[in-house]
Parts: structure tokens; C-alpha cells; sequence
């Protein structure tokens, strides 16, 4: 399987497109989901988020991308997503970033498929052993057309 990734690094992870390649890089909390967020009882405004020793600096696209958790297979998820409530999920997602950033260009970069493509073989391709199989999904789901 690693040689499989390996192969795929180059396609996947140069693009002469990619405006992002030289940062901006950004506080990335690496473990963000509803288990880690404390939301108020009323209204459901964010409170405060939990689990923060594992926070690095990454590229843009890797922290504004849709999160994995939105996806139709996402590790740790006991069943397939709806597709219908991903998109819901990447709706809401879009729409909350349109009301709170006041820079387009991350409503660019969490759109841009192929930067969502890397950040998904990023997280793949570091994902412990016991989640190879999604390692090899994933390499069977993004290797139809070679």
C-alpha cells in the first residue's frame, strides 16, 4: 500500500495552480469535531473547543477545506453518510463562511475539489495502521481513471 501512496504523491500533491503552495499557514486544531466543542444551550453559539495538544501550523487548504467528518466515509464512522446530508453538511458549511470571513479567498480554497483532493490523501496517507483499508478505499476511489 505505501508504495501505492507514494506513486500518487506527486499527482495529487503538485499543481502548478495551486496559489496556496507557499502558505499561508495557519493554527490548525488537528482533532476538530462536535465531540471537542462546548456550544451554549441557547442559540448553539460556539462556547469553547477542547483538545488542543495536538494544534500545528498548516497550509491553508489543509484547515478550510470541508472537514472529513462531512464525508460519505470518514474513519471512526460506524456507517456511509447519506450523500444528500454531505451536501447539507458542505451547504451549511459554505454558508456560515460566506456570513463570517471577510476574505474571499478562502471560500475559494474550501471550493477548489483539487485542494480538498490533497487534504484528503494528507489525512489518508498518515492514518494509523488499523485504518489501512481506508487507505486502500481511498486508492481504489482515486485511482479509476490511471
Amino acid at each position: 500500500m505505501l508504495p501505492k501512496l507514494r506513486d500518487l504523491v506527486t499527482s495529487i500533491v503538485e499543481d502548478p495552480l495551486d496559489r496556496c503552495k507557499w502558505g499561508p499557514f495557519v493554527l490548525a486544531h488537528m482533532n476538530f469535531n462536535p465531540q471537542n466543542i462546548i456550544f451554549a444551550r441557547e442559540g448553539g453559539q460556539i462556547l469553547c473547543v477542547l483538545d488542543w495538544e495536538t494544534s500545528l501550523t498548516v497550509p491553508l487548504w489543509a484547515l478550510v477545506c470541508y472537514p472529513s467528518w462531512f464525508g460519505q466515509e470518514c474513519p471512526g464512522m460506524s456507517r456511509k453518510r447519506n450523500p444528500r446530508e454531505t451536501q447539507m453538511f458542505k451547504d451549511t458549511y459554505i454558508r456560515e463562511l460566506q456570513k463570517l470571513t471577510l476574505e474571499q479567498f478562502i471560500l475559494i480554497v474550501v471550493q477548489n475539489p483539487r485542494l480538498e483532493l490533497k487534504r484528503r490523501f494528507a489525512e489518508v496517507a498518515t492514518l494509523p495502521w488499523p485504518k489501512a483499508h481506508f487507505m486502500q478505499d481511498w486508492i481504489n476511489e482515486n485511482t479509476k481513471d490511471s
